[in-house]
């Protein structure tokens, strides 16, 4: 595998930390009242459902609010590990540490969760599709995960749902503090990491880093990581502030493939970057926020592919290597106006604009004595929204309109309307939600397109929940339960025989999810997470079926019917405590490597033990071992996960 640039790599981090600004507390009366201050600091809030602050008790169970502190707590290494423990969440990692990462949020594709950095949308690359595992969560403050149709106030790729990682502001700090942190472990896996915050006068500035190297298990499998991430914040006025965030990764990753036909030369180097300068205009009933985001994404691939004569001998010519680049450049202007109309009504309105130029220099990855094809192709979205929340008693209503005009596919109308009813002698609240979201093909979908018998429309989805939230015994007991259903009309699947991207005709996935926590004592807590998921499709557009009308109902792969989620933490002493966590899936299906069928696929229940050991108030010494069981399995059919592993580690405090 080639190595990285040391010099390369301090440069560019060198520059990413040249960047200054600042950002306000960002909450009106009309949402954070001043009864909810604690010590003069504002309670958590949640800005993923409505782009505007909303405190925890008024969000739906289809929102997920996750603190900075499960982020030590759990030993959490990068996105994947905090949102697979939630309801509705099913992640599958394509093999061992570093592979490529999916997530189906509520069964919907991979591609239909959209990703934010403190509201700029991360570059998803050529594939349209985050890799959760290169996702840095140093000096995150929280993670907000909104589940369901979310296209009103994002725009396209929201129609599973959307995730926002909130960098820490220094300006809620006092003073200078950070961390060092060293790890080590199973498969000459290393880890170092540090944080580093300061508030002075009108600036505040948090930044984190951390470098990854592990050889994993197979041969051809080793991954190196290096991520960065800062917020510099800058107090002009009272009123008026700037923000500069900027975020760096670089990657380099040996390919193995599956099992079945492994590789032992292949290998990928991708390099990430976002920078965003931002300002903000904020007073008790007025709030105007506008930002210009840039990102890049470039992934340099190299590959050994036999080469076969023609027909029709198909004679065996030998191996050849074969290389290509992929990129694609953002760039983001958004702004967004809250007002005050009342004390009870909250009204948003937004202006957003993307251009998206993506490349591959060579689509003809798996005929190396071919000419390379290349693609370049622009993108545009101009989009226009407004929301509004308004509060009747123990009724809120919120609702909003979006029109979008895309550059290759038809303009479209999305909307979103919620209902709240709140009551308060029980601490229960019910929630209804129905919204819709489009989605127009990605740069790998119109580039893979080869049959223009098929042309691509663009996905459309209607969702639909109905959730209940309650909390008992003094607040010791939080469950929320949420029925769902989307309805998606043109899935786009990919044929790997063709090569080809088409439409499926429609597709269903609904289900239930329940989550629950109960602390138990002051010293041991437990939780539960829990959804049924029926995920399908009818591919009646299918052009492998040669005209032959397909049954419908076909079950979307690697999706579990049923996905479990448990977690117990024990505080043993002061300074002595350890967590289980465990996960299942279960009655799922796969695609077969060999015949690319879709078959019964194995279920798996994988446990991790996480223990922490407070020396004093600067020094914590931390180990766990994940796969506790040494369980064989492979979430995706060919690509085994790990098995047992052990780590140990420590933390300094400044």
């Amino acid at each position: 595998m080639n190595k990285q640039n040391p010099n390369k790599q301090l440069a560019t981090l060198f520059g990413l930390a040249a960047t200054v600004c600042l950002a306000p507390l960002y909450a009106e009366e009309t949402q954070i009242s001043e009864d909810e201050m604690m010590d003069g600091q504002l309670p958590p809030y949640v800005v993923v459902a409505t782009r505007t602050p909303l405190g925890l008790d008024r969000v739906s169970p289809s929102v997920d609010f996750i603190s900075s502190d499960e982020i030590p707590q759990w030993q959490a290494r990068n996105l994947v590990d905090l949102i697979k423990q939630k309801p509705g969440m099913v992640v599958i990692e394509s093999g061992a540490t570093g592979a490529q990462t999916s997530l189906f949020t509520r069964g919907t594709e991979s591609n239909h969760t959209a990703f934010f950095l403190d509201g700029r949308r991360m570059n998803v690359g050529f594939g349209n599709q985050y890799d959760l595992s290169n996702i840095s969560i140093g000096n995150v403050d929280n993670v907000q995960v909104q589940r369901g149709a979310s296209s009103v106030n994002y725009g396209s790729s929201g129609i599973g749902g959307v995730i926002d990682v909130q960098l820490q502001s220094a300006l809620d700090q006092d003073g200078a503090s950070g961390s060092l942190e060293a790890e080590g472990g199973s498969n000459h896996f290393r880890r170092s990491a540090f944080t580093a915050s300061v508030y002075e006068d009108r600036f505040g500035l948090s930044v984190s880093g951390s470098a990854i190297a592990t050889d994993n298990e197979r041969k051809n499998d080793a991954y190196e990581a290096l991520n960065w991430t800062s917020r510099f914040d800058y107090r002009l006025t009272n009123e008026w502030s700037l923000e500069l965030l900027g975020q760096y990764t670089e990657t380099a990753k040996e390919l193995p493939n599956s099992i079945i036909s492994p590789t032992l030369k292949d290998e990928q180097e991708t390099e990430t970057w976002l920078l965003s300068p931002g300002i903000r205009y904020a007073t008790d009933t007025l709030t105007v926020h506008f930002f210009y985001s840039r990102s890049e994404s470039q992934v340099d691939l190299f590959q050994i592919e036999s080469a076969f004569a023609p027909f029709p001998s198909f004679a065996y010519l030998g191996d050849f290597p074969i290389s290509n680049t992929i990129a694609v450049v953002s760039d983001e202007l958004n702004l967004q106006a809250d007002y005050s109309v009342s004390d009870d009504l909250l009204v948003s309105a937004g202006l957003n604009y993307r251009n998206d130029e993506a490349r591959n220099t060579n689509l003809n990855t798996f005929s190396p004595l071919d000419p390379a094809v290349p693609y370049a192709e622009v993108f545009e979205q101009f989009g226009v929204y407004a929301h509004a929340l308004w509060i009747l008693g123990y009724i809120e209503l919120r609702g909003g309109l979006r029109a979008d005009r895309y550059t290759d596919f038809d303009n479209e109308v999305t909307s979103s309307f919620e209902f709240v009813y709140n009551l308060t002698a029980t601490e229960a609240a019910w929630f209804l939600k129905v919204a819709t979201s489009y989605a127009p093909p990605g740069a790998a979908d119109l580039a893979y397109d080869y049959d223009p018998s098929s042309p691509l429309n663009a996905e459309q989805s209607k969702s639909y929940e109905l959730g209940l939230r309650q909390a008992l015994l003094d607040g010791d007991f939080v469950y929320s339960i949420a029925l769902f259903r989307n309805e998606i009309e043109d899935l786009l699947s990919f044929d790997p025989y063709t090569y080809d991207t088409f439409n499926i005709e429609d597709a269903v996935t609904e289900g239930a999810e329940l989550s629950a926590e109960y602390a138990v004592t002051k010293k041991l807590k437990l939780g539960l997470g829990y959804t049924y998921l029926v995920a399908e499709a009818d591919r009646l557009n299918d052009p492998r079926t040669f005209g032959v009308d397909p049954k419908a109902g076909v079950r979307l792969a690697r999706r579990p019917k049923h996905l479990l989620q448990l977690s117990a933490d024990y505080q043993f002493t002061d300074s002595l405590r350890g967590g289980l966590q465990a996960i299942g899936h279960f009655d799922r299906e796969d695609v077969d490597p060999v015949s690319f069928l879709q078959v019964d696929a194995e279920d798996y229940f994988v446990i991790r033990l996480v223990v922490d050991w407070s020396v004093n108030d600067q020094l914590t010494l931390f180990a766990r071992v994940e796969n506790l069981l040494d369980e064989t399995y492979a979430p995706a059919a060919g690509f085994p996960a790990l098995g047992r592993a052990g780590y140990l580690g420590a933390r300094w405090a400044f």
